[in-house]
Parts: C-alpha cells; sequence; structure tokens
C-alpha cells in the first residue's frame, strides 16, 4: 500500500509531529528522528437509537472497555465512547449530496458514535520539505492492525446491536447500513470487505507518539531513556514523541508524567 499523507485527527494535534521536524532542521536527533510515529488509527461506528442521544452534552468519554486490548500478540484495541460537535460529525459523514447531508445531520440526536483505537504495530514517518516543513506519512498497512482495525469495527457493530440500534451506519466513502431484522452477521461481513484504507473509509487519529522514541540503540531511537539525546547532550525530549513504543491507550496522564520526569532531569543537570 502506498503511503497516505497523515491527516491528523480532529482530538488533538501533538509535538510528536513537529519535534522531529526542529530535529531534522536542526541536523540533530540522529537516523531515527522522525521514524516510528504511531497515532493509534481509530475506527468509527455510529447507531441511530429511538431515545435521544445528544452526543454533544456531558463529559468527554464516560464508559469504555478493554476486553480486546490484547487479541494478537499483545496488540488489540479500546472500545470508547466519544463525545462531538455537530461540526465534527458534519466532517466526518461521507458527502453523499447536500440533501442527504442535511438529512443525517438533522439525525445527529439520536445518534450515538463509538470508536475502536488500536495499539499500532506498524508505524509512520515525519519528514520535512523543502521549506522545512514537516510532511508526514501513515498508512494502516501492517497486518496486524488491518486485522484489528476489522475486529475493531465488527464489536462496534455488535455493542450498537445489543444496545438496541434501530440502525447502524459506516463512515465510508460509500456508506454502508443496517436496520433492525436485517442479517446482522451479512452487514459484519461487509463492513469488513472494505479496504482499510482512507480512500474507501474514514480512519481517525486519537494520539501521535513515538516520533522521537527513547531507547539504549542509537541507530534505532532518538534518546536515551532519562529523554537526551543521543548525539547531542543536553537535549532532551519530553513529549510523547519520545514514546518507546504505541501505548494502546490515552496517553493523556503519560505524556504528563514523562514531561515532569524531563524536566527534572533539565532540573538536575
Amino acid at each position: 500500500m502506498i503511503a497516505e499523507p497523515l491527516a491528523a485527527g480532529a482530538s488533538q494535534v501533538t509535538v510528536a509531529l513537529e519535534s522531529p521536524a526542529l530535529l531534522l532542521r536542526s541536523g540533530i536527533g540522529g537516523p531515527a528522528a522522525g521514524k516510528h510515529l504511531r497515532i493509534h488509527p481509530v475506527g468509527a461506528i455510529f447507531g441511530v437509537y429511538a431515545d435521544p442521544q445528544e452526543p454533544w452534552w456531558g463529559a468527554p468519554q464516560t464508559a469504555l472497555s478493554d476486553e480486546f486490548v490484547d487479541v494478537e500478540a499483545g496488540h488489540g484495541f479500546l472500545l470508547e465512547c466519544v463525545q462531538y460537535g455537530p461540526g465534527l460529525a458534519a466532517a466526518s459523514l461521507p458527502w453523499q449530496g447536500g440533501r442527504r447531508h442535511k438529512e443525517d445531520i438533522a439525525r445527529l440526536t439520536n445518534a450515538s458514535t463509538t470508536i475502536s483505537l488500536i495499539r499500532d504495530h506498524g508505524g509512520g514517518t515525519v519528514e520535512i520539505d523543502a521549506k522545512g516543513q514537516a510532511v508526514h506519512h501513515y498508512s494502516v498497512a501492517d497486518e496486524l492492525d488491518v486485522r484489528n482495525f476489522r475486529r475493531g469495527l465488527e464489536a462496534q457493530v455488535r455493542v450498537h446491536e445489543a444496545a438496541g440500534a434501530a440502525e447502524i451506519h459506516t463512515l465510508n466513502s460509500t456508506p454502508l447500513s443496517w436496520r433492525r431484522g436485517e442479517d446482522l452477521q451479512d452487514f459484519i461481513q461487509r463492513v469488513g470487505d472494505v479496504p482499510v484504507d482512507p480512500r474507501h473509509q474514514a480512519i481517525f487519529s486519537a494520539h501521535q507518539t513515538g516520533s522521537c522514541r527513547m531507547g539504549t540503540d542509537a541507530a534505532d531511537s532518538v534518546c536515551d531513556t532519562r529523554g537526551e539525546l543521543h548525539d547531542v547532550k543536553g537535549v532532551l525530549i519530553g513529549d510523547g514523541s519520545a514514546f518507546p513504543n504505541a501505548t494502546g491507550l490515552n496517553p493523556m496522564v503519560t505524556i504528563m508524567a514523562l514531561a515532569r520526569r524531563t524536566a527534572e532531569e533539565i532540573k538536575r543537570a
């Protein structure tokens, strides 16, 4: 699969996309700078219910399931609920014409969306162009990631069906739909047959990490386990780009802890 330029997810744009670019512009960081980008690829499914769901109200994430975090070789996915406003929903819904889009938006009150966030096994890159601007490339091409992405979609479909959804819909470029009373397994099969490719279905990025990862091998990592660059003493990485691998979970607290730890190292220097 040809790598596609990465469009950052709506949730955040982290410094893991810019830290390696800064190093590359500066000519430091070693051969691993910009390699091993992880983005937590996310697939989404939404169900339409008889009762109002109003997903734009309340806490951003009130529930998740970790049942599938280790389905194969230490990798899997989280199932999460999400809060979103009409803007994100409108941008995510596949375009099928103005009238249909208006109708879909009008139904959002009764819609509820889930996501499956996979712990990526494969990775991407951050490079710089002739002007020194960051250029990101990532494809869900790793075979394990493709399997887990499809497993995540299937799990979401089953959750919505069990929760009583009257309809279940995908965010594919050519959307797939199921209505209660129809064959669920046939729908799951059709969902799984869609290529895991942004030209065919929505693939979101939840968290970007790992592009200046820490490690002991200067050929395969950018900084040591304290966050200090292998090739330039006194320069430390204290953001999510220093993650040695994908976490498979929402990394906010981990990033905060890493930043504090790096700050303490700077203070001791």
